[in-house]
């Protein structure tokens, strides 16, 4: 792979609506990829999007925005150490979570309840591919960002451990059919492999800070965690490397308190496991490079055709990732009491949102309503058909995933309050 080799992509670098020609502006596809992504209304909206944590709760845990950008840095330095396209992992980063409803997974799993009575599916993967395809409106002469094949297959085959390839198909509407393209290849190009292995990193590197800052766990809870799902790799961060850090701090410092020692000492830790898993991806990773490599043809294409995936970390600590993700951080972090009932009143008010529109969409935005025009020339008996409730709730559903969480909590207390001012 080579780190400024576009070509290499072949089509994938290109677009479904030709370009203005600017013979001036040096920037690849790629470039002008990311610069799209980072200038859309989409993409600040993360800001105010839930992470784990609603965004009232507390200034200091992450949001989905710096979530974001430390996946994209991640994915820059694993794409620079391969010689993949930095801009265009960079840019597949930016855009992986643009389309999750407000407050994370529990709004996203709520939009998707609330369609299926409909026949719609909710699945932020193709809400992402919605937003930048054609719900953002920047351009003149087409919808969307008109952002490269290659970012689009990357944001379409954003997978994680809690994501399923085939579910994440089935969740095509009809009309989209157009996206199942994206999976003619067994594998997504390396751009989008080191994209989905760096969400990982960053997600159970930065949650375990953030729940232990948040005192969801406690550091002594959370290494009897460690040690009986014998995840070696950060028991030994834990026991071995940890102690070195927080000893050095000390000397440092010397009348550290206790509160500061603990809360410089999860960020530490944080760091180590992200310093350990990117070192142990490149070396596997190289491996496997090089194992393509030596049986001639064009690498990216190789990659793309391969069993499995190129991008990867040792079969090993893969499985104690995978381990400390969907056991110890699933278990002791995202289904711990104060998390859930912030979930479930996240549920409420959505539900609460998507009704009240359904029952009157005149309370929706106009830019909104002139989106269903057929709907309101309609008489009351028409609007009341199969057809058009299904468009309706459609468009309401897209509305409703753009919101952050603070506009739907502003939204709801309008629409619940009879005192709050709508004026």
């Amino acid at each position: 792979m080579n780190g400024t080799a576009t070509p290499e992509h072949g089509e994938f670098a290109n677009r479904k609506y030709r370009d203005e020609p600017h013979p001036e502006d040096p920037r690849t596809p790629f470039q002008h990829d990311k610069d799209r992504i980072l200038y859309s209304t989409a993409f600040r909206r993360l800001q105010y999007k839930t992470q784990v944590y609603v965004i009232h709760e507390g200034d200091l845990y992450r949001t989905r925005l710096t979530h974001t950008l430390e996946v994209a840095q991640i994915a820059r330095a694993l794409a620079s150490f391969l010689e993949a396209d930095i801009d265009l992992a960079e840019a597949i980063a930016l855009a992986h979570d643009i389309g999750h409803a407000p407050f994370g997974h529990a709004g996203g799993e709520k939009l998707r309840e609330l369609g299926a009575t409909y026949g719609l599916s909710f699945e932020h993967n193709i809400q992402s591919y919605k937003i930048v395809s054609s719900l953002e409106e920047r351009y003149a002469s087409f919808k969307g960002l008109n952002l490269t094949h290659a970012t689009l297959e990357g944001i379409l085959r954003h997978c994680t451990y809690f994501d399923n390839e085939e579910e994440i198909k089935s969740s095509i509407p009809p009309e989209l059919n157009e996206v199942l393209v994206y999976w003619r290849s067994q594998q997504p190009g390396a751009e989008a492999q080191i994209v989905n292995l760096a969400d990982i990193i960053a997600y159970a590197a930065h949650d375990i800070e953030d729940a232990l800052s948040a005192g969801l766990i406690n550091l002594d809870t959370f290494k009897t965690k460690v040690k009986e799902e014998k995840i070696t790799f950060l028991e030994k961060i834990i026991e071995e490397e940890l102690p070195k850090h927080i000893r050095s701090y000390q000397a440092r410092l010397g009348d550290a308190t206790g509160m500061t020692i603990s809360k410089v000492q999860n960020r530490i830790m944080a760091r180590l496991i992200i310093d350990k898993l990117i070192r142990e991806t490149v070396q596997e990773s190289e491996a496997n490079i090089k194992n393509l490599s030596s049986r001639g043809g064009e690498l990216w294409m190789r990659i793309r055709e391969h069993k499995s995936l190129v991008v990867a970390l040792p079969n090993k600590l893969e499985e104690q990732v995978k381990m400390l993700v969907t056991s110890v951080l699933f278990k002791c972090v995202y289904q711990e009491p104060r998390v859930v009932i912030m979930m479930e009143k996240a549920k409420r008010i959505l539900e609460t949102l998507f009704h009240a529109f359904m029952r009157e969409p005149r309370a929706l935005p106009t830019i909104t309503q002139a989106q269903v025009q057929d709907y309101f020339r309609m008489p009351a008996e028409q609007q009341r058909g199969e057809a058009m409730k299904k468009m309706l709730a459609g468009v309401i559903i897209d509305y409703i995933s753009g919101m952050t969480d603070k506009y739907a909590m502003d939204t709801y207390e309008l629409l619940t309050q009879a005192y709050e001012k709508v004026l």
